[in-house]
């Protein structure tokens, strides 16, 4: 190991050094462009730039895997037809895999193992056979949307694998963090923008306007990083960077109005004050009783609501009715196809607004035994990291990941958070980050890295 690192590392910098120039040099000379010779010029000289870019990811995939944050954040809807809305990174991933594949054969990088490849292919192929019987069955209309599903989980499961196969060199795993952290920092920012442009009565809802509860979801993932990794590191500059990024989601993620999320943070919170710092209880019981001073009225407004359905479930809101009369049909419906379900895509998304009922209905009961098996060997790896890690960003990183891994298993209890394109992606990627940090197969470290 220690060999083929010191015979691909000098390459591997080169790539990474050449990926920063011609990034610097596109962007510069499209900005002159633009300026200087207009859109259409500026378009041509970026076409440029994106196949050399390319280029360098062919030389070494993980300079694309560290493109693969700000994809899967900030890309807007490329076109597409009814049922398929093509993203940046429907069209990277291909050429990031390519990349590791040319690698492969040049280098002849292994594969890293993990707790869950086995139980990842176990379950995509489950996912397949009930998908199949689905079509057979008349279950699935359209077709096409049986195979979308079932394409998108392997593009889920296919960013997890490219980045637990970048992660294991330390130095890119480091790199890969960056890169997930200045994303989010940029995705704060666009949020905190709409919600400046155009007011507290906007719905903050990110690069595509529908998708409130998804950005929701993104920003409650983005806030319990970055509050994981304070509580861990020891820097105070570093600390007050990742509160400060924090803050800056806090604010868009209010504006969401997702009643959801408000109680994913807040088990997010819970769950890092019992784990991790008691100080996180004493913030999270400071926001609590002086909120009705700190929040604005229809924040307030939003959040007793959630109050009304333990209180006084008769009096609920009519979308929480809603989901409990869908939740009771989709249950029954469960029953007459138990085992298998009735296929990937049987239902939209809008119709089945929980996370596991979707997988029961999906998959059936092996479905969703498969599902909860691979996201128990997640938390298990990620746990490992955190407690046992030699590096101590590395600690911060695994913590800040569990954090936002249970906030966003408790939003999954409303909404389809785990599956929804941006923030299924992006949890996807931190989960293949996490578990390639502790696949134990980078080169080592020195002591200087271990604090």
């Amino acid at each position: 190991m220690a060999v083929e690192a010191a015979r691909v590392g000098p390459r591997a910098e080169r790539a990474w050094g050449a990926a920063l120039l011609v990034g610097a040099g596109v962007a510069g000379a499209s900005v002159l462009s633009l300026a200087t010779a207009g859109l259409s010029m500026a378009l041509a000289v970026a076409g440029v730039g994106l196949a050399l870019f390319l280029g360098v990811v062919l030389a070494d995939y993980r300079v694309g895997v560290l493109a693969l944050p700000f994809a899967i954040l900030l890309s807007p809807d490329l076109g597409g037809g009814s049922l398929v809305h093509l993203r940046i990174t429907d069209l990277l991933l291909p050429v990031v895999l390519a990349g590791w594949m040319l690698r492969r054969v040049a280098v002849g990088e292994p594969l890293v193992r993990t707790p869950v490849n086995g139980l990842v292919m176990v379950l995509l192929v489950a996912g397949l056979v009930s998908t199949s019987l689905g079509v057979l069955r008349g279950t699935i209309h359209p077709l096409s949307l049986g195979a979308v599903f079932l394409l998108s989980r392997v593009e889920y499961l296919l960013i997890f694998f490219l980045a637990v196969q970048a992660a294991r060199s330390l130095p890119w795993g480091r790199r890969l963090a960056g890169a997930l952290l200045w994303g989010f920092a940029v995705t704060a920012a666009v949020g905190l923008y709409q919600h400046a442009a155009f007011g507290p009565q906007y719905i903050v809802s990110g690069v595509r306007a529908n998708e409130r509860a998804t950005f929701a979801a993104v920003l409650v993932f983005l806030l319990m990083m970055a509050a994981g990794m304070a509580v861990t590191l020891r820097a105070w500059w570093q600390r007050l960077a990742l509160c400060a990024l924090a803050l800056a989601a806090a604010v868009p993620l209010l504006y969401t109005y997702s009643r959801g999320a408000y109680v994913a943070l807040a088990a997010g919170l819970l769950f890092l004050g019992l784990r991790r710092s008691r100080g996180v209880l004493l913030v999270l019981a400071v926001l609590v009783v002086f909120s009705s001073v700190l929040l604005p009225l229809e924040i307030r407004s939003r959040i007793s609501s959630i109050a009304v359905v333990v209180g006084a479930p008769e009096q609920t809101y009519q979308s929480w009715s809603a989901r409990l009369g869908a939740w009771s049909v989709v249950g029954h419906q469960i029953l007459s196809h138990p085992l298998l379900g009735y296929g990937m895509g049987a239902l939209p998304l809008g119709w089945i607004d929980n996370e596991f009922l979707k997988e029961a209905y999906y998959g059936g009961i092996l479905g969703l035994a498969l599902y909860a098996a691979v996201l128990w060997g997640i938390w298990r790896t990620a746990s490992r990291v955190a407690h046992r890690a030699p590096q101590l960003w590395a600690r911060a990183v695994a913590w800040g990941f569990l954090a936002g891994y249970v906030a966003l298993l408790v939003q999954s209890l409303s909404g389809t958070t785990l599956t929804a394109i941006r923030s299924a992606e992006i949890f996807w990627f931190a989960a293949g980050l996490v578990a390639g940090l502790g696949s134990r197969e980078g080169p080592d470290t020195s002591p200087e890295e271990r604090v």
